[in-house]
């Protein structure tokens, strides 16, 4: 008699083993890094983890995200996926990891719906190790001259990269506007390379670009956001004499809000920068050739370019 309570027992206790470890749990696809490039251009790229969660049909449950960069542990987040709710989309708070640095993602699904990352976890934990992010940022900016809207950027390095899609949203969605193929052999490099794309926009109201960078395997990854005002928007202002005959011109502005004035040559080097200009501003000791006068508005972001003319007797 006790030989049988002892095996219904163990029965009992596989059984609640086996079921706990069987409860539903929420769906986890589409597991990916979204690379924010490398905004202080030291080596180390800032990034997101993204993934479609579906929860079950008994309850809403824990989902945890840790990144691992380099082996060490440097972010984990926990989401609550909501019971039998519609696929959405989760991403984790920014994270910082060397450009080239491996990184190992571990996703584990929990059973209990306590609304914690705790007790017990489904059976199998989801491991996925990215490529070292593709491409590091340098530079982008993006400006308007009369129509014309130009876009450049510069990369400090490319790991498998095709290319880039140039992007623009002037209202709700981002659409595709170029493509520019991976000046990189094979799509990998270790310096410096440059990009450029123009179009005519003539929206009256704000254009905003960006860069979505594409590997070789087709995963994306994207750069910062750039702001361009609309043609009928830009800083008005007025740059005289011109040609001048003394090297002395003034630039002189139509509102009064502080702007940053920036002289370049024709090869594009600055030859004198000015901050948080209020007033009128004259400037001096030009040499002979032709100058570029560029104006930012610093409450707007709305960028003006006029070229002048320098003729010395």
């Amino acid at each position: 008699m006790k030989r049988i309570l002892l095996s219904f027992l163990l029965f009992l206790s596989f059984g609640s083993f086996v079921i706990a470890q069987e409860m539903p749990c929420p769906t986890v696809t589409g597991i990916r890094v979204n690379n924010a490039g490398d905004p202080d251009n030291n080596g180390i790229c800032d990034a997101t983890v993204s993934f479609e969660g579906t929860g079950d049909v008994q309850s809403q449950k824990g989902t945890q995200v840790e990144v691992f960069c380099n082996g060490i542990s440097i972010l984990k987040q926990c989401f609550m996926i909501p019971k039998s709710g519609p696929t959405t989309t989760y991403t984790t708070g920014i994270f910082s990891c060397p450009c080239s640095a491996p990184l190992t993602i571990v996703v584990t699904r929990f059973t209990a719906s306590n609304g914690e990352c705790q007790g017990g976890t489904c059976s199998n934990t989801i491991e996925f190790s990215p490529s070292p992010l593709p491409v590091k940022f340098k530079t982008l900016t993006a400006f308007r001259s009369k129509e014309k809207v130009a876009v450049k950027w510069e990369t400090a390095s490319e790991s498998n990269n095709k290319g880039f899609n140039v992007q623009r949203k002037t209202k709700a969605e981002w659409e595709n506007i170029a493509f520019i193929f991976s000046a990189a052999q094979d799509g990998n490099s270790n310096a410096d390379l440059s990009y450029s794309f123009s179009e005519i926009n003539n929206t009256n109201g704000l254009s905003q670009y960006r860069i979505q960078q594409v590997d070789i395997d087709n995963r994306t990854s994207y750069s910062d956001i750039r702001a361009v005002k609309g043609e009928g928007a830009l800083i008005k202002l007025l740059v005289y004499p011109n040609p001048s005959n003394d090297g002395k011109i003034n630039v002189v502005f139509e509102d009064q809000s502080a702007k940053n004035v920036v002289v370049r040559d024709m090869s594009g080097r600055m030859i004198k920068q000015f901050r948080n200009v209020v007033n009128n501003l004259p400037i001096e000791n030009l040499q002979s050739g032709m100058y570029s006068i560029q104006v930012t508005d610093l409450s707007t972001a709305a960028v003006s370019v006029e070229k002048v003319i320098i003729k010395k007797r």
